[in-house]
């Protein structure tokens, strides 16, 4: 047998954390044949990335892997900071307007675990112990050389995505740039048994004049992570941590041994390009940064979750280039906010002068006080805020209101979840349970007593998306919370939800009006009810069948 199976899979993956599982599982669910290849013999059993936010645990929702991870994983409620005179502030991760309001601490060795499994449950095809040599690519295709031990081949696919890390083979051979800076500052890290004296449902950070702490809970024990101006020479071992924590908590605690100690260097890059023709790259060979804030392994789960329906729908002959055009438009500038974001925490936590640790302190001390500007600051660090507003992928109609307060979610934004309640059934649904359908969701809103034009438009879209549209586009009519029972249309369609106290108008306004959800679960389109045939010349332009002449 040689090193793949298919040998002509449809994309090939190189890397398999979890950008690529992720990738992986996505094209999957759209019966896309893929192949995930990874250099290591086995996966790695330790890993720096941790925290899973609230985004991402939507995504993982959507991919139905939540409930395993959250089973190998610790619940974490609040991010708890202290200064040089002690506590500063507690930002209340349940505060969030999210389905899942809290971080995860999972190790990236058990999410990895989870998202393997649920890969392969679905038939994709993973191959360890095996590195990419190179490829060249055409207008037909790439063709990229893989070594297995003495073994060489040569696999074709259609498109090939480097989620193979910071030193991305991929990325290199493409000769894409990947600047940035290196910080100086050194980092040792120590997963331990220890038991804390914290609560072990918060991060605990200590921005003091002895330098920065990090105190992580694990799912069982501790994660210490520490910093200074110099790196670590020779035998690494626990006592650093011991010193640093004995004015903490003025006692010399018994830390035990490691289960695993590292030391690293942090910087910070970008890539130029996220595409060049038919190879892709994501996660970590686009993007890398200090480990502060955890958004490094969150944001290259975005990126999968963004790429795989574009190019599944590209692969099987919707939207043409465009579709994987957006991919770079949409996800680099995410990337490139994220990076200053996470520079500035990173500058701010490693400041030195007493003078601006003061200041720092007080800041923050302030912020930790101010609600809105900690709801702020939650939804930026959890990802829920990140938009596609600038992506001409997503439209509106040309009579739509797009006023800024109480009118719901703009073009591009991520879509807000509510309670709907089914009028046949009955049972209570949530609006991103739609997500883990991965089409185009159109959700029609009526009004609370839908007149003629709302109900000839419902029968107009259902006839036309169920005969042109019907593996890309999936129809849910609402309405509203208080439309009366013999009010409710019943033809049309098969799925019509009811407003469950009133959560969907809160969140999206009063109808009549169209929101058309994507497969990641951000808004393509909104328009009055009255626009349909706009909406169906965007469908035509955006995923419309591509003719090959």
């Amino acid at each position: 047998m040689g090193i793949t199976a298919n040998r002509t899979p449809q994309v090939l993956i190189i890397g398999a954390g979890p950008t690529g599982l992720a990738l992986g599982i996505g094209l999957r669910r759209h019966g896309i044949h893929c192949c995930i290849i990874d250099r290591l013999a086995e996966p790695s059993p330790w890993s720096r990335a941790l925290g899973l936010h609230a985004r991402t645990l939507e995504i993982f929702a959507a991919l139905e892997v939540l409930a395993p991870i959250r089973k190998a994983s610790r619940t974490l409620s609040a991010v708890s900071v202290y200064g040089d005179k002690g506590f500063l502030f507690e930002l209340d991760l349940t505060s969030l307007d999210a389905p899942y309001p809290w971080v995860l601490s999972c190790p990236q060795s058990d999410v990895e675990s989870v998202l393997t499994e649920r890969y392969r449950s679905l038939g994709g095809e993973l191959v360890r112990g095996t590195e990419l040599l190179d490829f060249t690519q055409d207008g037909a295709g790439v063709r990229a050389r893989l070594r297995q031990g003495t073994d060489v081949e040569t696999v074709s696919c259609d498109l090939l995505v480097g989620a193979d890390g910071v030193g991305s083979t991929v990325r290199e051979q493409l000769g894409i740039g990947f600047n940035g800076v290196d910080y100086d500052e050194h980092f040792l890290l120590a997963d331990v048994d220890w038991q804390g004296p914290w609560r072990n449902d918060s991060s605990h950070g200590f921005l003091q004049e002895e330098g920065l702490l990090i105190a992580l809970p694990l799912p069982t024990g501790w994660r210490l992570i520490m910093a200074r101006d110099e790196p670590w020479e020779g035998e690494i071992d626990l006592q650093p941590f011991a010193d640093r924590l004995t004015p903490i908590l003025g006692d010399t605690p018994d830390l035990g041994e490691p289960r695993w100690i590292s030391r690293f260097s942090v910087q910070r890059r970008l890539a130029h390009h996220y595409r060049r023709n038919r190879v892709f790259l994501a996660g970590d060979a686009a993007h890398v940064q200090s480990p502060l804030g955890a958004q490094g392994m969150n944001t290259g789960l975005a990126d999968a979750f963004n790429l795989s329906w574009k190019m599944a729908f590209y692969l099987k002959g919707y939207g043409s280039g465009t579709l994987l055009d957006s991919y770079e438009q949409e996800r680099k500038p995410v990337a490139d906010k994220m990076l200053h974001g996470v520079d500035l925490l990173s500058r701010a936590s490693l400041v030195k002068l007493p003078m601006l640790r003061r200041t720092r302190d007080s800041l923050l001390k302030m912020a930790g006080g101010r609600a809105g500007l900690s709801r702020r600051l939650l939804r930026t660090a959890s990802q829920l805020d990140v938009h596609y507003r600038s992506s001409p992928l997503v439209s509106c109609g040309p009579e739509a209101d797009l006023g800024w307060r109480n009118r719901g979610p703009l073009p591009g934004d991520r879509l807000p979840d509510a309670a709907l309640r089914s009028v046949r059934t009955g049972h209570l649904h949530q609006l991103h349970g739609l997500l883990r359908k991965p089409v185009h969701h159109l959700l029609l809103q009526l009004g609370e007593t839908p007149e003629h034009n709302e109900r000839l438009v419902l029968y107009a879209l259902s006839d036309r998306l169920g005969q042109e549209y019907r593996e890309r586009v999936h129809l849910t009519v609402i309405v509203a919370s208080g439309t009366p029972t013999e009010a409710i249309p019943r033809e049309g369609t098969t799925r019509i939800w009811q407003d469950h106290q009133g959560e969907f108008g809160e969140a999206f306004g009063e109808g009549p009006r169209m929101w058309l959800m994507r497969p990641d679960g951000h808004l393509a389109y909104r328009a009055p009810v009255s626009n349909a045939n706009h909406l169906l010349e965007y469908l035509d332009t955006a995923l419309g069948k591509v003719i090959n002449s």
